[in-house]
């Protein structure tokens, strides 16, 4: 199987990382320190900040969680479509939620959380940085929190965890397990003021983050600099898969300033071309019907190399004219 759907590159060589954790394997007969003082040290000196701006946290999911229950009823903008994990962690926490309409703004109160996902999910989009710094510079009664998970999947302008020591109303999100390509060892942190790292550090549950995967975070800072080699060659990939998915009829693909794209099918719903993908080819992609605000039609896909994207690319045209003659018939 090649897995299209999830936002990770899944070609990254990660051998020497295993034979660490090999190495490393006792430690799963302890517990992990309560809360991982150490890897946070190391991300602190890495990013030139100072430590008591960052909480690693179990994924950045968590962080998620963590900052709902800190802002408990308070009111939350999230523009959609976008990561449904922001919404699901805002009701459970008794947010007054936004989707960012006019006449909704008008009735909320100044205490708002604005969840901003830059690059966004599905879509790929990017905000500019300079309109946002602008936005949370005068806005200082809001909070702003900016998911950067796929920073290490785009060359556009980003907010750089220096900046929260002097923006105390931006929390920014990061994910290890995107950078380096380690989904299943869930490790994230956040990069805030000290007074927001304090307050998060005072609700989170202890011991969420376990000994292997803080090994590993220790090891993969002090070794390895991202799990895409050449970040410029795999969004010219990215590019092309975009411009020969274009070429399907049937097929609409959205710009994107990362390595996955938003696409929308004409006649055919994602449903149907997810499971011929996967029954006749092995290939896995995201069916978005699940985004507030996007149909049964949207998928998504990530690039992966160029041999699996022609593949994917060869697979979704033959399913598409295979619809079209169905179609005139």
């Amino acid at each position: 199987m090649v897995d299209f759907s999830s936002n990770v590159y899944n070609f990254a060589n990660q051998e020497q990382l295993r034979v660490h954790l090999m190495r490393e394997m006792f430690c799963i007969h302890h517990y992990p320190p309560k809360e991982p003082v150490e890897l946070e040290e190391i991300l602190a000196k890495k990013l030139e900040i100072p430590v008591d701006c960052v909480l690693v946290t179990n994924g950045c999911t968590e962080a998620i969680f963590l900052l709902a229950q800190l802002f408990q009823g308070h009111a939350s903008v999230i523009p959609q479509p976008t990561f449904s994990a922001y919404v699901n962690a805002c009701r459970i926490h008794h947010h007054t939620i936004s989707f960012e309409k006019t006449d909704e703004l008008t009735h909320l109160s100044d205490d708002r959380l604005y969840w901003i996902c830059n690059p966004n999910s599905p879509s790929g989009n990017v905000l500019m940085k300079g309109f946002l710094d602008y936005v949370v510079r005068r806005s200082k009664n809001h909070h702003f929190i900016v998911d950067q998970s796929y920073e290490h999947f785009t060359r556009a302008g980003l907010f750089v965890p220096k900046e929260v020591t002097d923006l105390p109303n931006l929390i920014l999100l990061h994910s290890l397990s995107k950078q380096y390509s380690i989904p299943g060892l869930r490790l994230g942190y956040v990069t805030a003021c000290p007074a927001i790292i304090q307050q998060l550090r005072a609700i989170r549950q202890p011991w969420s983050v376990n000994a292997l995967a803080i090994e590993a975070g220790k090891w993969l800072l002090e070794n390895v600099e991202a799990s895409i080699p050449d970040l410029d060659a795999y969004l010219r990939e990215a590019g092309r898969l975009r411009s020969e998915l274009r070429k399907i009829k049937g097929v609409r693909v959205f710009e994107t300033k990362s390595c996955y794209m938003l696409c929308q099918l004409d006649k055919v719903t994602a449903v149907e071309l997810k499971e011929y993908l996967l029954n006749e080819h092995g290939m896995l992609i995201k069916d978005c019907s699940d985004f507030s605000g996007l149909s049964r039609y949207f998928f998504r896909v990530t690039a992966q190399t160029p041999e699996a994207d022609d593949k994917l690319i060869a697979a979704i045209r033959n399913y598409m004219e295979n619809q079209n003659k169905s179609i005139q018939i």
